[in-house]
């Protein structure tokens, strides 16, 4: 009862002094802003949290994505002509997850120019897609002062910062034994024979016949190969007038036909006139022969200037290639490829 009491009378005198009140009705509104700051200060908090824990996993995934990306840069090529460096490769997405390259950059390391230049790409491979630039779409990028005998490095580089070297074509190793048997090797697997459809005109250029079964007995026919420069010292080798093919038959001694070198134009004419055809270092290029005498010596080419028909027999093919190598007179006989002469 006197709690009671004592309670009323408190309450009482408060309600009779403004002040006390005041004060508790500040207090209490003065949690109410601590605590609403708390709270913001909070959230903003844990808001921001959030967004660096989200930055730290998108982060992470960047770096896992860019580890897992898995090209390769195989059966890389390079070759010259005045200051276009074209290269030849072959990319292949081994990875799990999709890549896109976006430049090509090509250094000239020689001494002399060492120069570099990059061309702007957007490839896009997914896993297992492979790219063949070596057939087909070559890249080609401009270096002032390029030479087919410098030495290159080029490397591409994709979205996620990767770099992909280019893997230089181990076939190109070659070269090293071209001091033993000469710096031209025959493309085999691509030799070929062409018919005429008209006189001064290949009906079937520059696809041919691939077949080691040729026509004879009356048959006109062109012969074509491809022949890659693999000098070890780098230099462009240069055909001259006298380069042929000559065909050797065991079984008949006295027939040894002969086809010199010609100038074919894309539609299949052959040139009345010869110029020299050049090769750089790494150039692969199809050569045709065609003329019974060499151009020089028939004056231009004309029907007078397609070799006889041939008896068949079997027979050997020998390459006569001459020319100049460099600054220097050059001579390889190539004779790997022999061939069936059939009546048709």
């Amino acid at each position: 009862m006197r709690a009671r009491l004592w309670l009323k009378k408190k309450v009482t005198r408060l309600a009779n002094n403004p002040k006390g009140f005041s004060s508790i009705i500040g207090s209490v509104f003065m949690v109410l802003v601590v605590l609403l700051l708390s709270t913001g200060v909070f959230m903003w908090t844990l808001s921001q949290n959030t967004m660096y824990n989200e930055a730290v996993r998108a982060r992470n995934q960047e770096e896992a994505d860019r580890q897992n990306e898995n090209v390769v840069a195989v059966s890389g090529n390079y070759s010259v002509s005045g200051d276009q460096v074209t290269v030849k490769v072959v990319l292949k997405n081994a990875g799990s997850i999709a890549v896109q390259i976006i430049n090509l950059w090509v250094l000239d390391t020689d001494p002399s120019n060492r120069r570099y230049a990059n061309k702007s790409l957007s490839l896009n491979l997914n896993p297992g897609n492979v790219t063949n630039l070596v057939e087909s779409s070559p890249l080609t990028v401009t270096i002032p002062g390029a030479s087919s005998s410098h030495i290159f490095a080029s490397w591409f580089a994709t979205t996620r910062g990767n770099t992909i070297p280019l893997e230089k074509e181990q076939s190109i190793i070659v070269a090293q034994l071209a001091q033993g048997i000469g710096s031209l090797a025959l493309d085999f697997q691509t030799f070929r024979y062409f018919t005429y459809e008209t006189s001064t005109k290949l009906a079937n250029y520059s696809q041919g016949i691939k077949s080691f079964n040729v026509p004879g007995s009356g048959t006109p026919i062109a012969f074509g190969a491809n022949l890659t420069n693999l000098d070890p010292s780098k230099q462009t080798l240069t055909f001259n007038v006298y380069s042929n093919m000559w065909l050797v038959f065991p079984g008949a001694p006295g027939q040894t036909p002969q086809w010199y070198i010609v100038n074919v134009a894309t539609d299949g004419t052959i040139a009345p006139s010869y110029s020299p055809i050049s090769l750089a270092y790494g150039e692969t290029k199809l050569v045709v022969f065609a003329s019974s005498r060499p151009v020089k010596e028939v004056g231009s080419f004309s029907t007078n200037s397609i070799s006889p028909a041939i008896t068949p027999n079997p027979c050997a093919v020998n390459l006569l290639l001459l020319g100049i190598l460099g600054t220097r007179d050059y001579g390889q006989n190539i004779p790997f490829v022999s061939l069936y002469v059939y009546k048709p």
